[in-house]
């Protein structure tokens, strides 16, 4: 504005140029910079004449006070003319009242700079990629101001006005934990202490249901507070309390840790390669194995023993069913969201929320674990932003690029772990009763998943011998997994779903025709292709653990691979019929 007329340049580019300026007003802005905000890394050849011209345009603007510097352009502007810069002048005027315990006067202050705020930061425009970080940041910054004000509002005893507020703001971030502790409290204290316990268990319940998670330790200490009816909570006489916000502890969600059997080798190992220092960018471990081998336990158990490794957070994530995964863009949503995030505020595009993942993570020591993953670019837009951080990879096959290291392949159980784990599942006699337990280990390969499936299908079925259960697995027909039970060929075709469908067919029918070891010629034969495309699909599938493979030498200095199925795997997928696995 200027003598009260709006001097908005209406052009799209030079808004952008006024917008970068005004943010780094009375600083130079590198001509770099300009260049990357309007045309990002594909500037045409007259990109600096170009730019000459939105200069110009903005000189001639009323009110403006523009200057030429060496390598690049300054805008001047006036001490508090700038909304920016006053929100954090009032936000910190606001911090520092409550640090020397002014609550009140800390409590006007941060509804003031709140009050500065009159939409989304450069709603108008659509920015680039230096304008959009900037957009992100104050955004950001806008949510910590709220979630003080809202303290401070609490610590003036306030909870009835807040009620309403803090209801709006907990339904736009169903899982965001702190303004649900804020809201019980604030219904505690108004006398609803039933409604208190409600706002827990709405939020326990969308956990659960989205992300496999228990509300963290101090929701979960506040509920018991809620159900005692502990006086501590109430607002003291003569000093005003608050307990701190759940945000202010290092993030930590994460499934629940279930004991593993067998595996503490492999945890040392793969915990001493997450310790050690990186020389470059941040470290990241893919954990993969053949289906049901227990690639998410294993890496969820090991997130949970180093929390000394990464003390500023543990965080979880799911890319989901490898037949249809989450988008990248939702898995960073629902990271950002785990560190204090508002659901509303997160830009919509994927690269905005990797940069502002990168942000968050900056200067701090942060584990994540991803889990379900099929391909590398999936990993990429989740790498922190320094070398003492990590990303821990539970994968449906090898994976490799540039920010992996060397890969874990997660081996099988042995026959004795296998029969422990059955002993301690079934007992003795009814494993051991009938002579089959040998037929059903080597059936099992080792696999703990596809066992303790069996196990639970045993259970819910007392009156079945093992050899029954084999029998039943055996036989060649059409079986619906519908999750209603377990079934022991769950992992296998969860797996084989995430599959090209051409690959899966394939995959099928070599189930179905080919012998126990497999040769590139017989698998061209069975398939109708040439040898080079037949041994390409094998390696693949090697890759993906559905197939195992030998090194054999025919007494000369020759040497060649051969194939095998492992017998689960025949057994689930000679319950599809060729061409349904998609």
């Amino acid at each position: 504005m200027h003598d009260g007329v709006n001097v908005t340049p209406s052009a799209p580019k030079v808004r952008q140029v006024l917008a970068l300026l005004a943010l780094r007003a009375n600083s130079t802005v590198p001509l770099h910079q300009l260049v990357e905000e309007l045309w990002e890394e594909r500037p045409p050849s007259s990109a600096a004449t170009t730019l000459q011209t939105y200069i110009y345009q903005l000189r001639k603007l009323p009110g403006l006070s523009l200057e030429t510097t060496p390598g690049g352009y300054r805008l001047s502007v006036p001490q508090g003319s700038l909304d920016s810069r006053r929100f954090t002048e009032l936000a910190d005027l606001g911090r520092k009242a409550m640090e020397e315990g002014g609550v009140t006067e800390a409590a006007d202050l941060l509804h003031r700079a709140l009050a500065v705020w009159r939409g989304p930061a450069l709603s108008d425009l659509t920015p680039g990629p230096v304008v959009g970080i900037d957009a992100l940041r104050l955004a950001e910054q806008r949510y910590e101001v709220l979630e003080e004000r809202i303290d401070a509002d609490l610590l003036l005893g306030r909870h009835h006005r807040l009620i309403s507020e803090l209801t709006a703001l907990a339904a736009d971030n169903p899982t965001r934990e702190g303004l649900h502790a804020k809201l019980m409290l604030s219904l505690y204290r108004a006398g609803r202490r039933p409604d208190a316990l409600e706002v827990f268990q709405k939020i326990r319940r969308v956990l659960i249901r989205e992300l496999g998670l228990e509300p963290c330790s101090d929701l979960q200490w506040l509920h018991q507070q809620v159900l005692a009816g502990d006086r501590g909570l109430d607002l003291p006489a003569g000093r005003p309390m608050v307990h701190a916000a759940p945000e202010s502890r290092p993030p930590v969600k994460l499934p629940a840790d279930a004991p593993l059997i067998g595996r503490d080798t492999e945890l040392a190992r793969v915990g001493r390669m997450l310790r050690e220092p990186a020389v470059q960018g941040p470290k990241c471990v893919c954990v993969a194995g053949a289906p049901g081998v227990g690639a998410t336990s294993f890496t969820v158990a090991l997130a949970h023993r180093l929390g000394d490794a990464f003390p500023d957070g543990r965080l979880y994530v799911s890319f989901g069913d490898p037949a249809a995964p989450r988008p990248v863009g939702d898995v960073l949503g629902e990271l950002l969201e785990a560190v204090g995030h508002a659901r509303s505020a997160l830009p919509d595009g994927r690269a905005d929320r990797a940069a502002l993942l990168r942000a968050w993570t900056a200067g701090r020591r942060v584990l994540i674990v991803a889990d379900h993953v099929a391909a590398a670019h999936q990993v990429t837009d989740l790498l922190p932003e320094d070398t003492g951080s990590a990303v821990l990879v539970a994968g449906y096959r090898r994976l490799c690029g540039g920010q992996f290291g060397a890969p874990v392949d997660l081996l099988p159980f042995g026959p004795e772990q296998s029969l422990e784990l059955f002993l301690a599942a079934l007992g003795r006699e009814r494993l051991l009763g009938e002579g089959s337990s040998r037929t059903m280990l080597d059936l099992f390969g080792g696999l703990p998943g596809p066992m303790a499936e069996a196990v639970g299908l045993l259970e819910l079925r007392p009156h079945w011998s093992v050899r029954q259960l084999v029998d039943w697995m055996s036989r060649d027909r059409p079986t619906a997994l519908t999750g209603q039970r377990p079934h022991p060929f769950h992992h296998v075709r969860r797996r084989c779903g995430g599959l090209d469908p051409r690959v899966g067919d394939a995959l099928v029918k070599l189930a179905w025709e080919a012998d126990d070891v497999l040769t590139v010629e017989q698998t061209a034969r069975i398939l109708g292709r040439n040898a080079d495309l037949a041994e390409e699909l094998l390696e693949e599938l090697v890759e993906f653990f559905l197939l195992e493979v030998d090194l054999v030498r025919d007494g000369s200095s020759e040497r060649f691979f051969q194939y095998r199925m492992p017998p689960l795997l025949r057994m689930a997928l000679r319950t599809v019929p060729v061409g349904a696995l998609a």
